[in-house]
């Protein structure tokens, strides 16, 4: 049983499935600690929610088939004119880069490097499209690895970028210096630094992308989206069987505790004889019972 409240919580039970939803609900509130008045004084309802639906208050678990470790939906209703509460997100703070300033940042230049000497080696014996296109976007990619651990904080900081272009270009240039003191074609060439001067400044872009972090925090809430999802909180007629919304919901003038269209419970009320509750039997001036 979960119980969909301002502080939600689980609890492992044993229900009895021949009890309408009416007396279980009560059942379980009490079992849970909840209080079964508000601190006005008038009474609380709890729906069950199982098999995707809200009970009606006739209704029992033994009708639906529900079997043994199935999760059932306890909803206490909210105070009379609270409106809906939203708990507060429990995201994580968020945390600058650790590897800042650290050995990390030291070894991603290694890392540059050698990859650097790697395809400085490869433009030698081979100038292409491809030569240039594939190594240069894997050395943009750790290129801005590289400038996001110097660097540190927000993955979304514009000076991730800044620095990642540069130090990309620089290796770029060194890596064809080689292949220019080994007499390669130049035209070759050309070719092979265009196409990674292309893929790699897209790599940059990619990869601050990639270290940007998670999405922006939802907005704050207005008053106006509140009250519309208050007016989508529907309740079961205790006479028809049909969603109530609040704008046409009744309550028990008696403190029956269940909810009715205002026309439902104006027609039964007309029913019932000597001002008497014809849903709930409440008899004005009935003595009280004593125990």
């Amino acid at each position: 049983m979960q119980v969909i409240d301002v502080e939600p919580f689980a609890l492992d039970m044993v229900l009895p499935a021949y009890l309408p939803a009416s007396d279980l609900t009560q059942r379980v509130a009490r079992d849970a600690g909840l209080g079964a008045y508000f601190e006005d004084g008038s009474r609380r309802t709890y729906y069950l929610r199982a098999r995707g639906r809200l009970l009606r208050p006739e209704e029992k678990l033994q009708d639906l088939g529900i079997v043994p470790d199935e999760l059932l939906h306890l909803l206490p209703e909210p105070a009379q004119g609270e409106g809906l509460r939203e708990r507060p997100p429990e995201y994580p703070p968020p945390q600058g880069s650790r590897a800042a300033g650290s050995i990390q940042a030291l070894g991603w230049a290694v890392v540059l490097l050698a990859w650097t000497g790697a395809w400085a080696l490869a433009l030698t014996v081979q100038q292409g499209v491809i030569d240039g296109l594939l190594p240069g976007v894997g050395l943009s990619l750790l290129c801005t690895t590289f400038s996001r651990h110097l660097w540190g904080g927000s993955g979304s900081a514009i000076r991730i970028p800044l620095t990642a272009l540069p130090v990309y270009f620089g290796l770029m240039v060194v890596a064809a210096a080689p292949a220019l003191i080994v007499g390669a074609p130049l035209a070759a060439l050309a070719l092979a630094l265009g196409s990674a001067f292309i893929g790699g400044s897209m790599g940059v872009l990619l990869g601050w992308l990639a270290w940007y972090g998670a999405v922006e925090p939802l907005p704050a809430v207005q008053l106006q989206e509140v009250k519309k999802a208050e007016a989508l909180v529907t309740w079961p007629c205790g006479v028809c069987g049909a969603a109530v919304t609040a704008d046409v919901k009744a309550e028990c003038q008696f403190g029956c505790g269940r909810v009715f269209h205002q026309g439902c419970y104006a027609a039964r009320n007309a029913l019932a004889p000597g001002g008497d509750c014809a849903i709930c039997g409440f008899t004005p001036g009935a003595s009280a019972t004593t125990g």
